[in-house]
Parts: C-alpha cells; structure tokens; sequence
C-alpha cells in the first residue's frame, strides 16, 4: 500500500486487488476518519462501507484477479467526509438498489450495508474509447469508423457527513 498527501483535506492510497489488502486499508481509513470528526460511529460506518466496496471491486470488476489497482481518496471538507474508490475493471450498468434484498437472495446484501453506513454515494464510469478511421478510394470517398471501449475507470463515491 503507498499513500501520498496531496493536499492538506486529501490522502491518497493505492492497493492491488488482493483480499489481504482491504482489512489494512480499511483500518487507514477509519483512523483518517476518527481523526478528522472524534466520532468513533461514523469512522466505523465509514469503514465498514470501504470495506464492503473494495470487496466487491476486487469480486465483480476484477474478477478475483489479483494484483490490479485499487485507489482510494479520502478527502475531508467542512462537516463532510468523502472517500472515492477508483478501480479499472468491469463497469457496472447499474447501481443495486440499497434496500434490504429477498432472504433467498445469493447477493445484493454489500449495497445495503453501504447504503446504511453513508449518506450519500455515487458511481461515475468514463470509458476510454478507441477510435479507427478506415478510408477506402471510391467515389464517394467514404471512412469506415470502428469504435470500441478499450477499457473504464469506475470511481464509487461515498460521502458521509458529520
């Protein structure tokens, strides 16, 4: 794990996509968060949901493939803490919804413990898209476009204020 404080309200860490990594990253946050607001509760709740993120990151965008990159930001501004997760996996189409699931249900649990643990949180996809122009000789001298996403950084956002 390497940090790096990048402005004063701003810490940056970064970690591979390993299960042994989430615990650490998850104390470093809830530290960083009980330092900023005193408030035991909310460096918990914060916590708890890094920790259910990260693990579906490392689950569903990476595919329990080891050693990709997790970032993590924590950022504090006035009453309000905000940590966004930036992976470079699999996009999601859709955020779950954060209501309890079906008893039957095998998933959908992890976004209802983040739902209940912050405020506010989104989920924004860019897409880096790779473009190819094929131009043929005819008369009409017509370009063939082939796009294709290469690949998305997805960045979930959690904010918590206090």
């Amino acid at each position: 794990m390497t940090a790096n404080k990048s402005a004063p309200d701003i810490i940056t860490l970064k970690i591979v996509s390993d299960p042994q990594n989430v615990s650490l990253l998850g104390e470093a946050i809830s530290a960083l968060c009980l330092y900023a607001t005193k408030n035991e509760k909310c460096a918990q709740d914060i916590q708890l949901a890094v920790i259910e993120a990260l693990n579906n990151v490392i689950l569903h965008a990476y595919k329990n493939q080891v050693g990709n990159d997790i970032i993590v930001q924590w950022r504090q501004t006035t009453g309000c803490l905000s940590v966004e997760i930036t992976d470079f996996g699999v996009s999601m189409k859709s955020i779950p919804p954060g209501s309890f699931p079906e008893f039957e249900a095998e998933n959908g649990r992890g976004w209802w413990i983040i739902n209940a643990c912050v405020d506010e949180y989104y989920y924004k996809v860019v897409e880096f898209i790779e473009r190819e122009r094929v131009c043929t000789p005819s008369p009409k001298d017509e370009a063939f476009d082939a796009i294709s996403v290469t690949s998305s950084k997805n960045t979930l956002t959690l904010i918590k204020h206090f």
